[in-house]
């Protein structure tokens, strides 16, 4: 398949769904819009309404009193998150088949690691939750068209095998095709230079989101992956934060990425795919 069949974003063309969120992201990128004038433009949307409301209330968010409004839901969990949730609903990705199986608990345990290490990474708390949220949107953009020969995590042996085979059938593999997306929803380009190299290893001087996002995907395979090779992902990701991170600072960090991830899924429940039993 020519990487030329790609869908590309044109507002005026899109479904009445996907165009609604398509004019929640054109809402958040307006420096002059507040949360009342989002609220109004996802309010378009019943399901992505809902939605957010309903990851408002989770509990990766601890709040004792529940959110039953809008605008008040947007303040709690942030533009970010807004965009990350409009992006998904404009992708198809609402639906919980037209995502790969564990796309979600990959992208949910990603997101929260970047957002629980990026302080002490110097990298902003936002960007990296939702650059670990949407760095492999690729994956089910691509599954959309055709089921994906695998999914990508951090030091899966058979990555390369996986983009290979997804040249041979899409024509691009899964970062690209996350990266081309993202730009044509007009995130900043150096948000989708990361999508689109986040398989490759970061260099010396990379910038602290960079590195976050790496980390965040170091931790995410240690938390979803018992059999991986602890000690070698140890000494990475202490290489990833410049020593920032220590291995007797991962267990009890993997624990609470752990805890934190799994109240971020409740919130995505209508996202994801049906635990089979």
């Amino acid at each position: 398949m020519s990487s030329t069949l790609l869908p590309v974003v044109s507002y005026d063309r899109l479904p009445a769904r996907a165009s609604a969120a398509a004019r929640v992201l054109s809402v958040v990128d307006d420096p002059t819009s507040g949360a009342v004038q989002v609220a109004r433009a996802i309010a378009a949307d019943p399901a992505l309404a809902a939605r957010t409301i309903a990851l408002a209330n989770s509990a990766y968010y601890g709040l004792s009193s529940r959110i039953a409004t809008l605008p008040y839901a947007i303040a709690v969990i942030g533009l970010q998150t807004i965009r990350a949730l409009a992006v998904s609903v404009a992708a198809g990705m609402d639906d919980p088949d037209s995502a790969p199986e564990e796309f979600w608990d990959q992208a949910a345990t990603v997101a929260t690691a970047a957002s629980l290490i990026a302080p002490i990474l110097g990298a902003g708390t936002a960007d990296a939750f939702t650059l670990g949220l949407l760095h492999c949107l690729g994956s089910a953009l691509l599954h959309l068209q055709q089921p994906l020969p695998g999914l990508c995590l951090a030091r899966s042996d058979g990555v390369s095998d996986v983009c290979e085979r997804e040249y041979a059938l899409y024509g691009i593999d899964h970062a690209q095709a996350g990266a081309r997306a993202l730009r044509a929803w007009r995130f900043p380009s150096g948000f989708c230079a990361l999508v689109a190299d986040h398989h490759d290893v970061p260099l010396p001087d990379a910038g602290p989101l960079e590195r976050c996002l790496h980390a965040a995907r170091e931790l995410a395979e240690l938390c979803l992956r018992p059999d991986v090779e602890q000690n070698q992902a140890l000494q990475r990701i202490q290489w990833l934060s410049q020593g920032r991170l220590t291995p007797a600072m991962i267990p009890p960090l993997a624990a609470q990425i752990y805890e934190h991830s799994a109240a971020l899924l409740s919130g995505l429940e209508p996202y994801r795919r049906p635990e089979h039993p």
